[in-house]
């Protein structure tokens, strides 16, 4: 543990800066979220911490590019980039194979039940604590950050509620509310560990209870 937060504080000085200019939520404030995230499962559930801990503060350089160039880049894509920030780290070379795995992967979803997209626990656990920042109070906060710099609408009372497929290319739900319906209510059974699923249980029962509210209010109902 003494290593890793020795790396995260020299990495800081660059992710700070690198992230400095987000206003869609993917900023360092997330990026800390989801190292504690993912540091308090693999507690739990075991892994490499220096993988785990370095790919949940790294993961989401992908989001700033997509912000310069002004399309959705993939994790793949940021890999070359996520290298350069990892080359000097005093770690193996296996370790940095590793933590570019994760972020390649960390946005992959599988839907179906018990459906996982990857094997190791590292990934696992990056892609359990990125979805855990993703729901609740701040993931509900993120949404709207999310949907207001992409000019995505808060609500849309004409388009029913629906679950559906989704695209990670932009904000292609109805508006926010649907995004949160559609996406982000279906993550808690999305997780990898029995650990993340316990935690979002209670993050998933505000987001529901938050939609009845909001679409109530919306309507003047008392």
């Amino acid at each position: 543990m003494q290593k890793l937060t020795k790396i995260i504080e020299k990495l800081k000085i660059k992710i700070v800066e690198y992230f400095q200019d987000d206003a869609t939520g993917h900023n360092i404030d997330h990026l800390s979220r989801v190292l504690n995230y993912a540091l308090h499962l693999q507690s739990k559930e075991g892994g490499d911490i220096i993988v785990v801990g370095i790919s949940a503060f790294i993961h989401d350089i992908h989001r700033i590019m997509s912000n310069v160039e002004k399309r959705y880049v993939s994790p793949k894509e940021s890999l070359k980039v996520v290298a350069k920030f990892i080359e000097d780290l005093d770690i193996t070379d296996n370790q940095k194979q590793h933590i570019l795995y994760a972020v390649e992967h960390h946005e992959e979803y599988a839907w179906e039940k018990d459906g996982v997209t990857v094997v190791d626990i590292e990934s696992k656990l990056l892609q359990d604590a990125d979805n855990l920042d993703a729901i609740g109070v701040m993931g509900v906060i993120r949404a709207f950050k999310y949907g207001s710099e992409h000019s995505r609408v808060d609500y849309d009372p004409d388009t029913p509620l629906y679950t559906n497929e989704f695209s990670e290319s932009g904000p292609d739900d109805a508006s926010t509310i649907h995004h949160i319906y559609n996406k982000l209510m279906r993550l808690g059974a999305n997780m990898n560990t029995e650990t993340a699923k316990k935690i979002a249980k209670q993050k998933t029962d505000f987001m529901s209870s938050f939609i009845d509210l909001y679409i109530n209010e919306y309507n003047g109902k008392i």
